[in-house]
């Protein structure tokens, strides 16, 4: 059995043992910090651990005689792209080295600690959350292998056993490709559903907080702790979506026969379990919404990072900054409009309760050195509205990731499934 691998415990599970009295938050605290010393060696997930800090945020929590909903007393990690009050916010780059410590948290991290999850420390990401360089974070399924990006240490955390929650950011596929990597769980809301405040820019159109569970569900929990309450996903009411197995030109020549295998035989489990599962084309052409995407993305990153001092931060995103400075208004301004109308295209082929499943990238985990094809989650992004990751199953020992989304504003509908009955029943 892999040592590296190791289930952190349900949010239901860990809050129910609180509740009977059979758990304190600062006993889960010490576990999380014992495991931390046992496999962060290996892994090398973190970059700060708030042990004390912690230790006292869990203490003052067990004292509380009410409890402030499903995060009470349940450490988080959170990516080092977003503030914590008292840690410095470096993003994996020379630039930012001599940032000096967040004087506040960032607005999520605020909401977080308002719902009682307790902060255990910041997790490795990728450069500014783009490509590169790649922290050292390894894949507990296998260290030889990428767990992923940007949000690399954030499912390593996870899927270790090392914090139960984590939080993750998305601009491109930085929550959902690392969760199915790692084999866990994912919720991205709706994009810029959510504010950035405190948090590193890099593409604003897209920038949109992620959580990442041992489950899906786990995930939409603790992005219903930072989420607006116009979401509704503390309060979403259980739901039966109609899931539709998306069917693409991109899917069918990039997927692997063994990650194809995996989601085909996912979605036959949702369909035995009860729920409708249909087939259908995509209205518009993945690869053509990923190019949009890629023409957005360039012309904001250069606007955003144009002051960044090219000599303190890696080649690809200088040359991808400059690329984006070259792009003139009215290139921008089309891309814009085009990724509009895609999007509107492509929603008006679905109703309100389907949920459209695919896989979440073209095979799993590569080997480190890369953070992974991000071109299966990128149009889910583009797309605008929530989107899940599932763990799909095993491809020859590495996990195989699905994309359960909807579309934008649906973020009830979609946590409602995943607050299901059902969902328990599955684990999903």
């Amino acid at each position: 059995m892999n040592k590296l691998v190791q289930d952190p415990g349900r949010v239901r599970d860990l809050g129910a043992a609180m509740a009977r009295g059979e758990l304190t938050s600062e006993a889960l605290v010490q576990r999380c910090l014992d495991r931390i010393a046992a496999v962060d060696g290996e892994v090398q997930a973190w970059l700060h651990v708030l042990a004390e800090d912690a230790l006292a945020q869990a203490r003052a929590l067990d004292r509380e005689t009410t409890k402030r909903g499903p995060l009470h007393g349940i450490p988080i990690a959170v990516k080092d792209v977003i503030d914590v009050r008292g840690l410095p916010t470096r993003a994996n780059s020379l630039s930012r080295a001599n940032a000096p410590p967040a004087t506040a948290d960032a607005t999520v991290v605020a909401h977080l600690r308002a719902a009682g999850a307790v902060v255990l420390g910041k997790v490795h990401t990728t450069e500014y959350a783009y490509f590169a360089p790649v922290p050292p974070t390894r894949n507990p399924w296998d260290p030889a292998r990428t767990p992923g990006g940007s949000s690399a240490g954030s499912g390593a955390a996870v899927a270790s056993g090392m914090v139960p929650l984590a939080l993750g950011t998305q601009t491109a596929g930085s929550v959902n490709r690392p969760a199915a990597y790692t084999g866990t769980g994912a919720f991205k809301p709706s994009t810029l559903s959510v504010g950035g405040v405190g948090v590193v820019p890099l593409a604003p159109s897209f920038d949109t907080m992620g959580a990442f569970g041992q489950t899906a569900q786990d995930a939409a929990f603790l992005a219903a702790g930072f989420a607006a309450d116009h979401l509704g996903l503390l309060g979403a009411r259980p739901t039966r979506p109609r899931v539709v197995v998306l069917r693409d030109d991109m899917l069918a020549r990039m997927t692997a026969l063994g990650t194809a295998a995996r989601v085909d035989a996912f979605a036959a489990t949702l369909k035995s379990a009860g729920l409708e599962v249909v087939e259908a084309r995509t209205p518009v052409p993945l690869e053509a919404i990923l190019l949009a995407h890629r023409q957005v993305l360039l012309a904001e990153a250069g606007r955003t990072h144009a002051r960044l001092p090219m000599d303190r931060i890696s080649p690809r995103l200088a040359a991808d900054i400059a690329t984006g400075l070259a792009m003139s208004d009215s290139e921008y301004h089309a891309a814009l409009r085009d990724l509009a109308r895609m999007r509107r295209a492509f929603w008006a082929a679905f109703g309100d309760d389907d949920a459209l499943l695919m896989p979440a990238a073209p095979d799993v985990a590569p080997a480190d050195g890369t953070t992974g094809d991000p071109s299966f989650v990128i149009p889910t992004t583009a797309l605008g509205g929530p989107v899940a990751s599932l763990r799909a199953g095993l491809d020859a020992g590495m996990p195989v990731g699905a994309l359960l989304f909807a579309a934008p504003g649906h973020d009830a509908r979609l946590a409602g499934f995943l607050f299901s009955d059902l969902a328990t029943e599955l684990d999903l």
